[in-house]
């Protein structure tokens, strides 16, 4: 991927040169038809200094990155400065690049040299040679290169052993390590068809003592007509912990038989009380009125 980048300064845009090419292209005619849309004078006329400004810009682009990929120690063979045109896609780019120093062009040679551009670039043809060249150094010193975090970090081969070794070493602790967990599958099934499988005797005697009050078969039963009629709530991994929940609540309301409203454990009132309880009778406010003035004359009397 290193012959998608091509390196540029963030104050392109304001360098002197960039200004001389922008006017150079604003006062050629053709780049007029070029840079809008059927205009046929100069470029200036329609448009501002700064948007020729970025025209130049992104025409530098071009030319540096064609050069980056096709380019040999800064010079593209078989090239002359209207091929430079044709790649930045502005008539008169070449010679402005001329002018300003950026490109010399070599008419017995058939070439155009850009000045320093092998200084902050590295062209396709070099690249690899380079790269090579690179590794072997860090070779030879002992360095091995490694990103972390988005940043290039050089360390010597002892450091790296001495930290791997650092990472792999295991740290004490004072807590025991987990053991792994192992849950049982459980064999009992259901399913609307076969009704309840895997059910032994024994699941069946464990669960008449745990749940006394319950009787299993009918609360089997129950629980198929349930499942029946919630097919939604019909798909369950663990069918043990489904019946055990069912029969804990039948245990917790009073059993298979209990009466409606009263739990299995709760006792009866006593009969005498209720034989000697007589609900008092009825009687009228004038009568109520007339028992407070007989009690109260009672009281004066005494």
């Amino acid at each position: 991927m290193a012959g998608d980048w091509v390196k540029m300064r963030s104050a392109l845009l304001a360098n002197p040169k960039v200004h001389a090419i922008a006017k150079a292209i604003g006062r050629d005619r053709r780049a007029g038809a070029a840079l809008t849309t059927g205009f046929s004078g100069c470029p200036d006329e329609v448009l501002s200094r700064n948007a020729l400004r970025h025209v130049t810009v992104t025409a530098l682009l071009c030319v540096w990155s064609s050069a980056n990929e096709h380019a040999a120690d800064g010079m593209l063979a078989c090239c002359d400065l209207e091929d430079l045109d044709e790649i930045s896609g502005v008539p008169g780019f070449g010679d402005a690049m001329a002018a300003v120093g950026w490109a010399i062009a070599d008419a017995d040679a058939k070439c155009v040299s850009l000045p320093n551009f092998s200084e902050h670039n590295t062209p396709a043809k070099d690249r690899t040679a380079a790269e090579r060249q690179r590794r072997y150094r860090q070779n030879r010193n002992g360095a091995v290169t490694a990103l972390r975090n988005g940043v290039t970090v050089t360390q010597r081969r002892e450091e790296k052993r001495r930290e791997e070794y650092i990472q792999a070493a295991p740290v004490p602790t004072s807590k025991p390590p987990k053991a792994s967990r192992s849950t049982a599958k459980s064999t009992i099934s259901w399913d609307s068809l076969e009704g309840w499988q895997g059910i032994t005797d024994a699941d069946r005697d464990g669960w008449a003592k745990a749940y006394p009050a319950a009787i299993v078969d009918q609360e089997l039963a129950k629980a198929t007509d349930w499942l029946k009629a919630n097919p939604t709530r019909a798909v369950r991994k663990n069918w043990r912990k489904f019946l055990t929940g069912w029969l804990s609540r039948c245990q917790d309301k009073g059993g298979t038989n209990r009466e409606p409203g009263r739990r299995q454990d709760d006792k009866p009132p006593p009969k005498s009380w209720i034989g000697e309880y007589r609900p008092a009778p009825y009687r009228r406010p004038k009568e109520v009125a007339g028992l407070a003035n007989d009690l109260k004359l009672k009281e004066e009397d005494l």
